[in-house]
């Protein structure tokens, strides 16, 4: 049986079987090997947010001539809250489709795909999709509890098999990074966006644009703004506030900049926690970035100021923020992008900069964090992030 037509619902749901049926599918196992039995180690507790992720260690019969000794099961998560934004925003579809379709064109590192399936969208859901796009905004404020409601209800199925890349030291987003480390993050995404850059690659049906669901993004803000308020307080400062203040009112106008020129693949959760470094805490090295659910076509500096300052100390954020979009842009060039100057990609970070917090308050409000890291990591974003709103003059500002 074809893995793709008996996909898990859940990591307690693999078998031998179809472990077997999948490596084979994907090329990795032959035809006479087989998985006997295997063992499951969870992964990324409070780390992953819209997925379930398992260790997985096959025994083998047969001929396993060539087969992963470990790799990595990801599903979708069993938490409502966050499986309705998963679906929402075809965050499951797009990761696999990504590893089918696109990976291929990009010359960085990331984990192999072992085998990546998923259903069929069924009539309802496409219908669901296309009308919640078309709906007025308030309509869809009105109506937001239910579509999340039957979204965290899907029983559409999805999986992924991916390379282990254990051995490699992950990111910590809560510890933070090295301004080294950041150089290196940083000459990596720029090789990525570069290579998706206006390209005709991009016109695919599943790819999500900047300013898909944009008044649903905008009303899962205003809905979350409060429990930001209740959250931080007095924390909040006068500058950041008036920032608030500008994504309340400028959110969904935001977002429709992004989507425009320069046009290429952002990561969309791009974040220590997303990369593995090869080098000891601190220093550069090599890296490997990880999870492509969150994929959008759009401006590229809502992937690095998406990284700077939400995974950097504030001090070390405020003397390298400069001299690192310089090294990203300076990247870029060299990877071959040409028309996208210093002076607007240094305008676009801006932009990317309150996308952020427009980002982090829907976050911080939606999902479901009730895990000590899972909760520290977010607010940890959020306070980081909110500490460039001295250096922004929203006077300035054009969407």
């Amino acid at each position: 049986m074809p893995a793709n037509a008996a996909l898990p619902s859940s990591l307690s749901a693999l078998t031998a079987d179809w472990l077997t049926a999948a490596l084979r599918e994907g090329g990795s196992l032959t035809a006479t090997g087989r998985v006997a039995s295997f063992d499951a180690q969870s992964l990324g507790v409070g780390e992953g947010f819209l997925g379930e992720l398992a260790r997985i260690r096959p025994r083998y019969e047969g001929n396993s001539e060539g087969a992963p000794a470990t790799f990595i099961a990801k599903l979708p998560s069993l938490i409502p809250e966050n499986r309705a934004l998963g679906v929402m925003f075809t965050a499951y579809e797009r990761e696999i489709r990504f590893y089918r379709e696109l990976a291929s064109l990009a010359d960085v590192p990331m984990p192999r795909c072992y085998f990546g399936g998923l259903d069929a969208a069924s009539a309802i859901d496409r219908a669901a999709e296309a009308l919640i796009q078309r709906l007025p905004p308030k309509v869809t404020a009105r109506i937001l509890d239910r579509v999340m409601q039957q979204a965290g209800k899907s029983k559409r199925r999805f999986a992924l098999l991916i390379e282990d890349l254990d051995g490699w030291r992950i990111g910590d987003q809560v510890r933070g990074v090295s301004v080294a480390e950041a150089e290196a993050a940083l000459r990596a995404l720029a090789r990525f966006h570069a290579a998706y850059w206006e390209s005709p690659a991009l016109n695919r049906p599943w790819l999500a644009e900047a300013n898909t669901g944009a008044e649903i993004a905008h009303s899962m803000f205003r809905r979350a703004r409060p429990i930001l308020e209740a959250r931080f307080g007095a924390r909040i400062s006068p500058e950041s506030r008036a920032m608030l203040e500008w994504a309340d009112a400028n959110g969904p106008a935001l977002l429709h900049r992004l989507a425009r020129s320069p046009r290429t693949l952002n990561h969309g959760d791009y974040r220590a926690d997303n990369i593995f470094f090869d080098s000891p805490a601190g220093e550069a090295g090599n890296v490997t970035m990880i999870d492509f659910q969150a994929l959008t076509v759009g401006c590229p500096m809502m992937d690095v100021a998406y990284f700077i300052r939400p995974n950097m100390s504030p001090a070390d954020a405020n003397a390298a923020e400069t001299h690192l979009v310089e090294v990203y842009h300076q990247a870029l060039i060299e990877a071959g992008v040409r028309d996208y100057s210093l002076d607007q990609c240094r305008e676009d970070y801006v932009l990317g900069s309150l996308w952020v917090i427009h980002r982090g308050v829907l976050l911080i409000g939606t999902l479901d964090l009730s895990n000590e890291r899972g909760m520290a990591m977010v607010d940890r974003a959020v306070e980081r992030a909110m500490e460039a709103t001295p250096n922004i003059d929203l006077a300035s500002v054009q969407v």
